[in-house]
């Protein structure tokens, strides 16, 4: 029997990859994508003429409007992406943020609380739900407290608790992700990866047009390179999402992260070593408005939990995150 699959934010950069995991990989699925009318639909554009795939507007914030659209999808399982997911942004738009990552969580609960059907619910939690952990918390657990520190992470504990709320209260099917860094083609360029890559890909193109004999210096503009980063590729990401629905313990937590840690800086190296700029070109420039007043600065988890249960493993590291995401500025640019 075909299944039916509800994606929350399905235009932004996981939704869009997971989209595209579904069609690719389960050829009888039909997918549902629920998104506020006129949103950007760049991401998913190439999949707008496909039949398996029915987008219904509504919004998160609306009750009716979620209820509205269960009862028109049906579905099997519903992944819960959508969120405002930029940390930087939650400390000028506090407010916001928890209306659209708390109450809106509640919102699409309540929506599943009230509807006839009985789907499987795969939560979209962070990582940064844990905050700093000390150092002898590191690698970090399923079992390490949550410290948030700051907006987003604040509002995403929400979104945590209200889903461990509504499978303990009402029995809804939950599974819980805790996702550390990943990063691929599509990520926002307000992502600080992202960031340097489409800041690296607008030097390139002044560099080609440069005068024979020139040697012209580029910046790029940063905030904090110490932080330390697991990085996942977007493709191990979505198979791990893919791979919950079926191996995943329902009503548990699950840490999932890369095998390949490094700082920030680091990964900006790798970037700069893919750029088709020389490296003695380039000068790295801290701009005090992308230093956030808390940070999260040391992110290293242990995912033995979902990999012993579900087999799941990364297949990609930091360099293939910087070639897709300076090809997708290339491309782009």
């Amino acid at each position: 029997m075909a299944r039916k699959f509800f994606i929350t934010g399905i235009t932004g950069f996981v939704g869009s990859h997971m989209l595209d995991y579904l069609l690719k990989h389960d050829p009888k699925a039909h997918i549902y994508g629920f998104c506020r009318w006129r949103s950007d639909q760049t991401n998913i554009s190439h999949a707008l003429d496909n039949p398996r795939l029915t987008l219904i507007n509504g919004d998160l914030s609306d009750l009716s409007s979620v209820k509205r659209a269960l009862d028109i999808s049906s579905p099997d399982v519903i992944y819960h992406f959508a969120a405002q997911s930029l940390p930087e942004t939650s400390f000028y738009t506090p407010v916001h943020t928890i209306e659209s990552n708390t109450i809106g969580t509640t919102n699409l609960f309540e929506a599943i609380r009230l509807c006839d059907n009985d789907p499987l619910v795969v939560s979209i939690s962070t990582s940064e739900v844990y905050g700093n952990p000390t150092e002898d918390e590191v690698p970090i657990t399923e079992l390490n407290p949550i410290r948030a520190a700051n907006p987003y992470s604040i509002s995403k504990v929400g979104h945590d608790l209200m889903t461990q709320y509504y499978n303990k209260a009402y029995g809804i099917k939950t599974i819980i992700t805790r996702m550390f860094s990943h990063e691929g083609s599509r990520r926002g360029k307000k992502f600080a990866l992202s960031s340097f890559a489409h800041q690296i890909v607008k030097a390139e193109k002044q560099y080609r047009c440069r005068k024979e004999g020139e040697k012209p210096s580029y910046e790029v503009r940063v905030g904090n390179l110490d932080s330390v980063r697991t990085y996942n590729h977007i493709s191990d990401a979505v198979e791990a999402y893919w791979l919950c629905i079926d191996k995943a313990v329902v009503g548990e937590i699950y840490n999932i992260g890369g095998d390949e840690t490094c700082t920030v800086g680091e990964a900006l190296e790798r970037l700069f070593y893919f750029s088709t700029v020389p490296r003695d070109q380039w000068n790295i420039t801290v701009d005090p408005s992308l230093v956030r007043p808390t940070d999260i600065t040391l992110q290293i988890p242990s995912s033995d939990k979902f990999r012993q249960q579900t087999g799941w493993k990364p297949t990609k590291g930091v360099d293939d995150i910087c070639v897709d995401l300076l090809n997708y500025w290339r491309d782009i640019l």
